[in-house]
Protein backbone atom coordinates (compact mmCIF):
# COMPACT_ATOMS: atom_id res chain seq x y z
CA UNK A 1 0.00 0.00 0.00
CA UNK A 2 2.57 2.25 0.88
CA UNK A 3 4.79 1.03 -1.38
CA UNK A 4 4.03 4.12 -4.14
CA UNK A 5 4.51 7.16 -1.96
CA UNK A 6 8.36 5.88 -2.23
CA UNK A 7 10.86 6.45 -5.18
CA UNK A 8 14.31 5.71 -5.82
CA UNK A 9 17.07 8.52 -4.70
CA UNK A 10 17.59 10.60 -8.15
CA UNK A 11 20.85 10.46 -9.49
CA UNK A 12 22.50 13.76 -9.87
CA UNK A 13 22.80 12.90 -13.24
CA UNK A 14 20.80 14.77 -15.81
CA UNK A 15 19.55 11.79 -17.81
CA UNK A 16 19.00 14.22 -21.05
CA UNK A 17 22.81 15.40 -21.64
CA UNK A 18 24.28 14.05 -18.92
CA UNK A 19 25.85 17.11 -17.33
CA UNK A 20 26.08 16.54 -13.02
CA UNK A 21 23.50 19.17 -11.31
CA UNK A 22 25.21 20.60 -8.29
CA UNK A 23 23.24 21.82 -5.54
CA UNK A 24 22.97 25.69 -4.92
CA UNK A 25 24.48 24.60 -1.17
CA UNK A 26 27.57 22.78 -2.64
CA UNK A 27 27.80 25.44 -5.52
CA UNK A 28 27.97 28.40 -3.13
CA UNK A 29 28.35 26.89 0.27
CA UNK A 30 25.70 27.35 2.91
CA UNK A 31 24.96 30.48 5.27
CA UNK A 32 24.46 28.38 8.37
CA UNK A 33 27.38 25.90 8.34
CA UNK A 34 26.84 22.75 10.89
CA UNK A 35 22.73 23.64 9.95
CA UNK A 36 22.56 26.18 13.29
CA UNK A 37 21.21 29.39 13.07
CA UNK A 38 22.24 32.80 13.85
CA UNK A 39 21.60 34.15 17.37
CA UNK A 40 18.61 36.14 17.54
CA UNK A 41 20.46 39.33 19.22
CA UNK A 42 22.35 39.15 15.68
CA UNK A 43 18.97 38.58 13.84
CA UNK A 44 17.48 41.48 15.78
CA UNK A 45 20.65 44.09 15.24
CA UNK A 46 20.60 43.84 11.43
CA UNK A 47 19.40 47.16 9.83
CA UNK A 48 17.38 44.89 7.56
CA UNK A 49 15.41 43.34 9.96
CA UNK A 50 15.66 46.51 11.47
CA UNK A 51 13.84 48.63 8.79
CA UNK A 52 11.39 45.92 8.46
CA UNK A 53 10.17 46.35 11.79
CA UNK A 54 10.48 50.62 11.76
CA UNK A 55 8.08 50.08 8.68
CA UNK A 56 5.51 48.02 9.94
CA UNK A 57 6.02 49.73 13.39
CA UNK A 58 7.15 47.12 15.66
CA UNK A 59 9.05 48.40 18.70
CA UNK A 60 12.07 46.53 19.19
CA UNK A 61 12.08 46.94 22.68
CA UNK A 62 7.91 45.50 22.69
CA UNK A 63 9.18 42.54 20.28
CA UNK A 64 11.90 41.95 22.95
CA UNK A 65 8.98 41.78 25.47
CA UNK A 66 7.39 39.65 23.93
CA UNK A 67 9.97 36.86 23.38
CA UNK A 68 10.78 37.17 26.62
CA UNK A 69 7.38 36.52 28.26
CA UNK A 70 6.77 33.38 25.58
CA UNK A 71 10.18 32.41 26.29
CA UNK A 72 9.28 32.28 30.18
CA UNK A 73 6.26 30.39 29.48
CA UNK A 74 8.08 27.50 27.64
CA UNK A 75 10.53 27.14 30.57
Amino acid sequence: MLASTFEAARSPTDLRNGSVRISHARRYGSAFVGNTEPPLAEVMGDPIVRGLMARDGVQPESLQGLIDEVRGRLR
